[in-house]
């Protein structure tokens, strides 16, 4: 067992920082609210109106493959519910928004870094209008601007927002709620920011 006796109730807005350890079991927890794992015990039910995005820690998978940049954002431009002339027009923009013109938006996605692929991942997130994202370590493999402009981005997000991350900074500037997993699979659900997590129970940040 990952995780004992968790309840949890997300309300839409929530900006849940999931935290702790190595090892203690976050990315399992990612994994089980998409669905990708399915839990030994209990039940996990997403309300009827939520539409999850997923940013995976590890997206090499989405990325094995010789479409290029263009082919591959242009496919989550349809299946955002775009069609004709706007088809083409948003695939730029987005590219464009992303960082990626002149000839990069003709490399196969397979040759792209780490941190290429983190921008793409948002790309689609942003073409599928999530009104929930659910983030493991999104600031993996991101420069410093990177990781800036994701931070303005989030904080203007007014979805629900579930997020894994080591970066203290992040957690401290978008989290409304923290949930720590501890090594011995218990937890600590605290309502509130990650500076007054710290201050409630007396630790330093």
């Amino acid at each position: 067992p990952v995780i004992k006796n968790l309840t949890l109730t997300l309300d839409a807005g929530d900006r849940l920082a999931v935290i702790g350890e190595n090892g203690v079991g976050k990315t399992t927890l990612m994994r089980l609210l998409m669905g990708e794992l399915t839990a030994q015990h209990g039940t996990l039910k997403w309300a009827e109106k939520a539409r999850p995005g997923y940013y995976a820690q590890d997206h090499a998978a989405d990325f094995a493959s010789d479409q290029t940049l263009t082919e591959w954002i242009t496919g989550y431009v349809r299946a955002g519910g775009y069609d004709g002339a706007d088809v083409e027009t948003l695939m730029r923009q987005t590219l464009g928004r992303l960082l990626f013109g002149g000839d990069d938006v003709k490399k196969p996605v397979r040759v792209i870094s780490g941190g290429e692929q983190g921008r793409m991942i948002f790309g689609k997130l942003m073409l599928l209008n999530s009104n929930v994202l659910v983030l493991d370590e999104p600031t993996n493999h991101l420069d410093m601007e990177s990781i800036e402009s994701l931070n303005t981005a989030l904080e203007k997000y007014e979805g629900t927002l579930v997020f894994v991350s080591h970066d203290r900074e992040f957690v401290s500037s978008l989290a409304t709620r923290i949930l720590e997993i501890k090594q011995d699979g218990s937890y600590v659900d605290y309502r509130g920011t990650y500076d007054e997590y710290l201050e409630a129970f007396g630790l330093t940040s």
